[in-house]
C-alpha cells in the first residue's frame, strides 16, 4: 500500500485554507450536540442580529456566497429553526428565528463561548491580536 505524504505548500492561500478547514472541523465537533453546524449556528446568530432579513441581506451580513447561505437555510428550515415570512410577491420573504431556533441559539452561545476560550488558550492571548490584526489585513486586500 502506498502512502501518502503530506505537501508543505508555500501558498498562503492553500495554508489559509487548511487551517480554515482544521479550524471549523473543530468548532463543528463542538456543535454535534445541537445537530449544527459552526455555519449555521453563525447564521442563527446573524439573523437574530438582524431581526428580520431576505437571503441577500443574510449573504452580506454573514459575507457568504448565496449558495452556501441557501444550503445552509435549506437545513435550517428543515430543522425548523427558521421560517420564512411571506412577502406580497414572495420573491423576496423575509427569515426570522423560530422559538426553537432562538432556543438553539442561546444554547450554542454557550458552546461557541466554550470553543472561542478554548482557541484563545490554545494560542495565547498576544498571538489572538495578531490573528485578529491579520484578518482585519485579508478584509482589505
Amino acid at each position: 500500500m502506498k502512502t501518502t505524504r503530506l505537501r508543505n505548500s508555500l501558498c498562503y492561500c492553500i495554508n489559509f485554507r487548511r487551517a480554515a478547514n482544521t479550524l471549523t472541523k473543530f468548532y463543528d465537533q463542538a456543535f454535534i450536540p445541537l445537530n449544527l453546524t459552526a455555519t449555521q449556528f453563525s447564521l442563527l446568530k446573524d439573523i437574530h442580529f438582524l431581526k428580520t432579513c431576505n437571503k441577500s441581506e443574510l449573504a452580506v451580513c454573514a459575507e457568504l456566497d448565496r449558495t452556501t447561505i441557501i444550503r445552509n437555510l435549506n437545513v435550517l428550515f428543515e430543522k425548523g429553526f427558521i421560517e420564512e415570512i411571506p412577502s406580497e410577491n414572495n420573491r423576496n420573504n423575509l427569515i426570522q428565528l423560530t422559538k426553537i431556533g432562538e432556543d438553539i441559539r442561546i444554547n450554542g452561545l454557550v458552546i461557541w463561548d466554550q470553543v472561542q476560550k478554548k482557541i484563545d488558550q490554545i494560542f495565547g492571548d498576544e498571538n489572538i491580536i495578531t490573528l485578529k490584526e491579520i484578518f482585519k489585513s485579508i478584509k482589505n486586500i
